[in-house]
């Protein structure tokens, strides 16, 4: 990957691209004759911008915006992606662009000063509007306020452009609140065409802060593909009783998942029904685990900590319960994966589950240890069964939300291409 000086901002790279997807011949500018000829939307070219993605650095991070944006693509929508990669790096700032393994732009940025950029996303926008790689849009979407939102909507400017802006984000409505990032934000926010939270309860909050601005749901992408149903129904009062958790351990989540809820909420059980054999297993690292091992030794808990996995990997870990202890949630993806499964869930009594997270799919429980004690009593002297038919699955499949967003952007660019 080649890379470019910083301070040569007003140059326009023209570095011919490697084969992707067998396709050779791709440039950073022009469109490749072999994907319009296989697309029957090409006409209209989507161009999405997200910070937030899959990199060699976080495998894991935020594959939900990858899943929309394929879904999108299998439903026929001829929609590129940009992936602006900043990250810390040399006194000297290196920027290089590449391709990603299903033809994702990449543009990445290795500098000592990387949050200077990522909270000037202006600058970015500006950079992008000269130097991007592949073919002009002629619509961009966002993905996240800060600061994609922000990148997106400055580029949409630059280039007069349609603006569509997703929103994953818990704690935008929160910054669009707020005194400085607020007034950036809902400036952007006005100049999107339409805004897609991915939850009903994210749209509320966001429409409570941008009023009069038109939002449709679209929902993440599951994958059920390894969370097959196989409900296996506790026993009542069971002599071993397995509560799974499923939260990444990093310091942002501390006073958000609360992980030693459930931690004391098992301590107090023990003192409660000490015949009983209560089990925790934990899926997700980061730096907090070592504290929370900590905690759960001085409980005298019986825990395992299974650490970051691939997505979906903990579809096979045995458990009776997934508790789910957290104070904000913008989509909740890993309880609709239980349920899928035919795992009970209990989880706080928050937005995104109070208006239908009841018996036999699970229970809501308030804050605090005490009250997480009482729910896994509860449960554990009157178990329930998920049923296999118990919730709408179908609105998270791929292909349903790969055709609303088609028909969205061909509601928002009426020409031949739709």
């Amino acid at each position: 990957m080649g890379y470019l000086d910083l301070f040569c901002l007003g140059s326009r790279p023209r570095i011919r691209l490697a084969s992707v997807d067998g396709h050779a011949g791709l440039e950073f500018h022009g469109r490749s004759s072999a994907v319009s000829a296989r697309n029957p939307f090409s006409a209209v070219k989507i161009l999405w911008v997200t910070n937030w993605y899959p990199s060699a650095e976080a495998p894991f991070r935020s594959p939900f915006i990858r899943a929309q944006w394929l879904a999108a693509r299998s439903a026929g929508v001829d929609a590129d992606l940009l992936h602006i990669d900043i990250l810390k790096g040399p006194i000297v700032p290196k920027i290089g662009w590449s391709r990603g393994p299903h033809g994702e732009y990449i543009l990445r940025l290795e500098w000592r000063w990387w949050k200077w950029i990522y909270h000037n996303p202006w600058v970015t926008a500006w950079y992008l509007s000269r130097t991007y790689a592949g073919p002009k849009p002629d619509l961009i979407h966002g993905q996240v306020l800060l600061p994609a939102g922000l990148t997106a909507a400055y580029l949409a400017k630059h280039w007069n452009r349609v603006l569509v802006h997703t929103e994953h984000w818990n704690l935008a409505p929160d910054r669009l609140r707020s005194g400085f990032w607020g007034f950036f934000g809902r400036r952007a926010m006005g100049m999107a065409k339409l805004v897609l939270p991915v939850s009903e309860h994210l749209a509320t909050d966001l429409s409570s802060v941008l009023p009069g601005t038109p939002m449709k749901v679209v929902p993440n992408v599951m994958d059920w593909s390894r969370f097959h149903y196989r409900a296996a129904p506790t026993l009542p009062r069971a002599s071993k009783f397995r509560v799974l958790s499923v939260a990444h351990l990093i310091p942002l989540n501390k006073h958000i998942k609360i992980t030693e809820w459930t931690l004391e909420a098992l301590g107090i059980l023990q003192k409660r029904h000490p015949e009983v054999a209560w089990q925790y297993v934990h899926v997700g690292g980061g730096p907090r685990q070592r504290e929370l091992e900590d905690l759960a030794l001085s409980i005298g808990l019986s825990a395992q900590w299974l650490g970051n996995q691939e997505p979906g990997a903990w579809s096979e870990v045995e458990a009776d319960v997934l508790v789910h202890p957290t104070l904000d949630e913008t989509f909740g993806m890993v309880v609709y994966e239980a349920l899928h499964r035919g795992l009970p869930v209990l989880a706080s009594d928050i937005p995104a589950f109070s208006s239908w997270l009841r018996p036999p799919l699970g229970l809501l429980v308030a804050e605090g240890p005490e009250a997480f004690a009482d729910a896994l009593e509860q449960f554990w002297m009157n178990p329930f069964a998920v049923p296999q038919d118990g919730f709408d699955f179908k609105r998270f499949e791929a292909q349903e939300v790969g055709n609303q967003l088609q028909k969205i952007y061909a509601g928002l660019l009426p020409q031949d291409g739709f």
